[in-house]
């Protein structure tokens, strides 16, 4: 289990997480659910916007290739809105170009989509460890 290997969290952290794959979404709340995680799904880039600044989670979770909205894009408005805000990015594959891409929207990692749900959530454990301090 991913908690072994890190520092624990002293605290129940709030996720938001908007997936296109409604399958591979559920598999994920309830990954991080298991892990202590309070876990809070959007459909869209909007509503993942609406529910980041109602519950001012620790990490936002967005697959870059959200319907209506990209991921991108939705990272960039909420980075924009509040430096607070610690935005994950999924992608189909990681290159150099879209980890300067993540840099610029303000993200604070990409990882690839299909990733293990242990390394995915040892990233967002990572990102929100070094905003607690």
């Amino acid at each position: 289990m991913i908690a072994r290997t890190q520092k624990p969290l002293t605290f129940r952290p709030r996720l938001v997480l908007a997936f296109s794959d409604t399958a591979r979404a559920a598999l994920t709340a309830r990954h991080f659910r298991r892990l202590g995680w309070e876990v809070h799904q959007a459909a869209s880039g909007p509503e993942a916007r609406r529910l980041a600044h109602a519950l001012r989670p620790q990490a936002v979770l967005l697959d870059v290739d959200l319907r209506g909205e990209s991921g991108w894009l939705t990272c960039a408005k909420l980075t924009l809105d509040t430096a607070d805000f610690k935005v994950v990015l999924l992608t189909d594959l990681v290159t150099p170009q879209k980890e300067d891409y993540a840099d610029t929207v303000g993200a604070a990692a990409i990882v690839c989509r299909g990733a293990a749900l242990p390394t995915l959530a040892g990233e967002v454990h990572e990102t929100v460890l070094q905003t607690a301090g």
